[in-house]
């Protein structure tokens, strides 16, 4: 599943996507995108989610997830979330970020 991020900015908030590393990923109730997973123990940063987007304009540092991307953008956002929320269907999971896009 392609996803979409920020660029690396040295772990800037809201500018940033995260540094490389293993991450658990919760289940949580966000006011702005309902049920979503959240990245936890991100250094520095907090409420890092994973939710639907299609431009890095959809995201402050947050992973967005789609079904198909380009260069530019990511395609079958909401599609891919709800396939990815069946699928693990609340279940705490892993992370591995594996390199910061400069």
């Amino acid at each position: 599943m392609p996803t979409l991020e920020l660029p690396w900015k040295d772990n800037q908030r809201q500018i940033s996507c995260i540094p490389p590393a293993i991450y658990q990923c919760n289940i949580v109730n966000s006011p702005k995108f309902g049920r979503v997973y959240q990245v936890k123990d991100v250094p520095n940063r907090s409420h890092i989610l994973i939710h639907a987007g299609n431009w890095t304009k959809d995201t402050q540092g947050c992973i967005l997830v789609g079904m198909s991307n380009n260069d530019t953008q990511l395609f079958e956002s909401r599609k891919a979330l709800n396939l990815l929320m069946n699928e693990l269907n609340g279940q705490s999971f892993k992370l591995e970020v594996i390199e910061a896009y400069e």
